[in-house]
């Protein structure tokens, strides 16, 4: 039997892939994702800005672009129509509030925010100024995740009853999270978390587990824990170790198990390699399917999150990552703290309500 499947629906591109577009930003995560990723999907690019015009201009070299004089000036530009954000969460709230005020619409990295409140606070603002907000949760624009999704649509796997995530690896910290309070929950986790959501839907409860660096090295913490359950009755948990020392174990690993058949993958992060995904289902016979998968997490899943954004910006048509839709991804960030700090299971309807 011949195995039935589709990824149509994740790289909803843009009808139109014109929109100027200035980056704020000259990171790692610009240099060798954002701006190839645009490039690869014909995005026009204007020019990037940065705190530091050196740093803009560096980057902004690599790719034959201009560097902006100051982030103001990107700001001012009147043929800038989306700004890409992508900088800590603790400068994006002013950051999207000057790109809203000038009538920008914005894809902001994430996390959005530090925490729930003041991802509310941008939402807010957007919607006030009457722009498009997006947020680059790309790691559900990943081709294995996209496959396990049409699987799971498709019934292969039947009733889902248990899905696990597994993150092994010694995290490039940029200098800024060293004195950040959330770290592992907030800026690894974030993409599980959303990914969970993505596959599944809302958790009801969740608890949460984490410690610090046993080191001291900094304050927020560096591994932790979190268990979901859902109104079906499946549990969905990962464990993300940002201390391991054991290089041939770094990677993310995933596996859903369901009442008709099983699916485990990867997402080719940080080898470098093109994400995987192997199926067994009961209803194709006793084969693993292996389909290769196009497309990558790192660079290619920055153009589906832009081009969503671009899509939304012309057709008005909300996509899953815009800034409301984000906030159910933050609240389950924000339930990682609380259950953590507070030693408890926590009930998602302490912090969300479905709209």
């Amino acid at each position: 039997m011949r195995i039935e499947w589709s990824l149509d629906e994740p790289v909803r591109s843009a009808c139109r892939t014109d929109y100027g577009i200035g980056v704020i930003g000259s990171g790692f995560i610009v240099k060798e994702c954002h701006l190839p990723a645009y490039r690869g999907s014909g995005y026009r690019v204007l020019g990037v800005a940065s705190r530091r015009y050196d740093n803009a201009k560096s980057v902004a070299d690599a790719y034959g672009l201009p560097a902006y004089a100051s982030i103001e000036a990107l700001l001012d530009d009147p043929c800038v129509d989306i700004v890409d954000i992508a900088v800590p969460p603790h400068a994006q709230l002013e950051l999207i509030r000057e790109a809203a005020r000038r009538g920008k619409h914005i894809l902001a990295q994430k996390p959005i925010a530090q925490d729930l409140s003041q991802a509310r606070e941008i939402v807010d603002i957007c919607r006030k100024a009457g722009v498009k907000l997006a947020v680059n949760q790309n790691g559900r624009y990943d081709p294995a995740i996209r496959a396990a999704k049409s699987f799971l649509d498709q019934g292969y796997l039947g009733k889902p009853v248990m899905a696990t995530i597994e993150l092994r690896f010694k995290p490039h910290w940029q200098e800024f999270q060293l004195e950040y309070d959330r770290l592992m929950f907030l800026f690894m986790s974030i993409h599980h978390l959303d990914q969970f959501r993505y596959l599944f839907g809302m958790p009801e409860r969740l608890y949460a587990s984490s410690a610090p660096h046993p080191d001291g090295l900094f304050k927020g913490e560096y591994l932790g824990t979190y268990t979901m359950e859902y109104a079906s009755g499946m549990i969905a948990s990962a464990w993300d170790d940002g201390f391991t020392w054991d290089p041939p174990s770094f990677g993310v690993t995933y596996k859903i198990e369901g009442t008709e058949g099983v699916v485990k993958m990867n997402i080719g992060w940080p080898r470098g390699g093109p994400s995987e995904i192997s199926l067994y289902s009961r209803k194709l016979g006793d084969v693993w399917y292996t389909p290769q998968l196009a497309g990558s997490w790192f660079p290619g899943a920055f153009g589906c999150t832009m081009g969503e954004l671009m899509r939304y910006v012309e057709t008005g048509e909300e996509p899953a990552i815009s800034g409301r839709g984000n906030l159910p991804t933050m609240a389950l960030v924000e339930a990682c703290y609380l259950s953590s700090r507070q030693k408890r299971v926590v009930s998602l309807a302490e912090l969300w309500q479905e709209e």
